[in-house]
């Protein structure tokens, strides 16, 4: 399966930023769009699906829409998914999580929108005040894509409600758990299968990056008296790798001296 990720708008787009009496670093919408798809993107690597981002990587330059849809459309990818964030209640209190359709939905479209909405809502629970939440719209991207394609606001820029939490990294987390989420029970996303070798690679970054690590200062004392008692290997004026796990043979060197004490 392909999915057509699309974070909205580019770093320059005109208007498109939080509220300056609410945010006053007006923070870019392409900023929030960017950070919840580079994490849907982070979960579905784990899974047996393929992602094609059609937004620019930097947000510098603004990649048109029908470049957008044309790049979709040649890859024939199976959904496309546009994220958002929405403005129009100009320092209100309203808000929350809109999902779009094209006017002329199909039923494929129907079922993402209203399924990522009920994810979304429930791991963000930025339910909000619209009264149609899920609803159609003529929007380009929606239009002129060949496969099935929702749109997400997720979130007011311009709400007092609203914009506080959608700047926070813990909404952009729990908006792609949703969207990740709604996904994989939509299409049966199997997680990808790790290979032995694969298992091996991860654990030996793993075991280096422990032994990188420094003792705890709770253990310095112990570790201190175990190199002068003779128990462990002195190297440098402390044991090696104080954090890496101990082998068998490890282990039983220590206890052999241990005996002989």
């Amino acid at each position: 399966m392909l999915i057509a990720l699309d974070a909205g708008h580019y770093l320059g787009t005109p208007g498109k930023r939080c509220l300056k009496s609410i945010d006053p670093g007006e923070t870019r919408e392409w900023v929030l769009n960017s950070r919840i798809a580079e994490k849907v993107q982070k979960i579905l690597a784990d899974y047996q699906v393929n992602i094609l981002r059609l937004d620019g990587p930097t947000g510098q330059r603004d990649v048109t829409l029908q470049e957008r849809t044309d790049k979709a459309n040649r890859a024939k990818a199976d959904l496309y998914l546009s994220v958002h964030a929405n403005a129009g209640i100009n320092g209100g209190s309203g808000g929350g999580i809109v999902l779009y359709a094209y006017s002329y939905p199909d039923e494929e479209s129907i079922r993402v929108r209203d399924t990522i909405y009920r994810y979304t809502v429930s791991t963000t629970g930025l339910k909000g005040n619209r009264a149609n939440p899920k609803t159609t719209a003529n929007f380009h991207v929606l239009r002129e894509s060949n496969m099935p394609a929702v749109l997400g606001e997720f979130g007011f820029m311009d709400s007092t409600t609203d914009t506080p939490i959608i700047l926070t990294e813990e909404f952009a987390d729990h908006c792609a758990d949703g969207i990740a989420a709604a996904l994989v029970a939509l299409y049966g996303l199997e997680e990808k299968q790790v290979s032995y070798e694969q298992w091996k690679q991860y654990m030996d970054r793993y075991r280096r990056d422990l032994a990188a690590q420094a003792a705890d200062p709770w253990a310095v004392p112990f570790i201190a008296q175990a190199i002068d008692a003779g128990l462990m290997t002195d190297v440098g004026g402390t044991i090696e790798r104080p954090r890496d796990f101990v082998t068998r043979q490890e282990l039983a060197t220590s206890l052999a001296a241990t005996v002989k004490k």
